[in-house]
C-alpha cells in the first residue's frame, strides 16, 4: 500500500515537473526564447500569442519610451537580426524599414526607426486596422519608395534625407506585403510583382520588378552603396 502510495506522489511530482517546463522552457513547449527583446532601454517585455501563417511566433510587445507605453508585435523569426542589432550596431544607429518591425527596433534594441506605425492613408486602404498611432504618410511613401525604386541613388537620397545608416528588410517585404507597399505609392502592383505565398521568390516578379532596389538586394545582387552585414532566412540588414 504504502509502496502505490509512493508511486502515486513520484507519479504527482513528475506531472508538475512537466506542467512546468512546458510552460516556462520555451524549448519543449515550441515557444521559442524572447531573451532577444526583453528588458534593454525601455523595459521591454513580450507576451506570446500565436503562431503566424508561416509557423512563426508571434509575441505582443511593450516598452515605455519617453514616458509613453508603446505597444507593437515581435515575431520570434528576427530573433536573430535583433540579437545582431544590438550587439553590432551602434546606440544611435537609424534604420529603414517597412513599419511592421519599427517598434520591434525600437523596443528591442533601443535603436532608432524612421517609421513604426501606419499612416492614416494606409489604414484607409484597408491593410491594417489595429493601430491608433500614426505616422506621416510622406515617411511610408519615402521608405516604400526606397524600398521599390529602380533607381538606387534615390534610395541613398531617402535614407540620407532620414539620417539613417542601416536598411532591414525582411523576405515578407518581398512577397504578400509588396503589392500593398506599391499601393501606397500609386503603382499598379502586378506591374512588379504577383506574390504566390508569403515570402519573397524571385520567379514571381516581373523585369520591371526585377529592377527594383529591393528585389536586387534579396537576390544579392551587389548595388553600389549596400554593404550586407546581416542575413538569414527571413532578414537581411545592409548599411549603408
Amino acid at each position: 500500500m504504502r509502496r502505490i502510495e509512493l508511486l502515486s506522489i513520484v507519479l504527482v511530482v513528475v506531472l508538475i515537473a512537466a506542467t512546468t517546463a512546458y510552460y516556462v522552457v520555451p524549448s519543449l513547449s515550441g515557444k521559442p526564447s524572447t531573451s532577444a527583446c526583453s528588458g534593454g532601454p525601455y523595459n521591454t517585455r513580450t507576451t506570446f500569442v500565436s503562431y503566424d501563417e508561416l509557423g512563426k511566433a508571434l509575441y505582443n510587445l511593450t516598452y515605455t519610451q519617453n514616458g509613453t507605453l508603446e505597444n507593437g508585435l515581435y515575431y520570434s523569426s528576427t530573433s536573430g537580426a535583433i540579437s545582431w542589432i544590438r550587439s553590432n550596431a551602434p546606440a544611435n544607429a537609424v534604420f529603414l524599414n517597412w513599419w511592421d518591425y519599427g517598434k520591434e527596433i525600437i523596443g528591442c534594441t533601443g535603436r532608432s526607426s524612421v517609421i513604426s506605425n501606419p499612416s492614416a492613408q494606409l489604414i484607409a486602404l484597408g491593410f491594417t486596422k489595429n493601430v491608433t498611432e500614426r505616422d506621416s504618410n510622406q515617411s511610408l511613401a519615402d521608405v516604400g519608395t526606397a524600398l521599390f525604386t529602380t533607381n538606387s541613388s534615390l534610395s541613398h537620397a531617402i535614407v540620407s534625407k532620414y539620417g539613417a545608416s542601416y536598411i532591414l528588410i525582411e523576405t515578407e517585404d518581398g512577397g504578400d506585403k509588396a503589392p500593398y507597399i506599391l499601393q501606397l505609392l500609386g503603382l499598379n502592383p502586378t506591374d512588379y510583382v504577383t506574390p504566390s505565398g508569403a515570402s519573397f521568390n524571385p520567379a514571381d516578379w516581373t523585369s520591371l520588378g526585377r529592377q527594383t532596389v529591393i528585389y536586387r538586394l534579396l537576390t544579392g545582387e551587389a548595388v553600389v552603396g549596400f554593404t550586407q552585414v546581416y542575413s538569414d532566412s527571413y532578414v537581411k540588414i545592409f548599411q549603408v
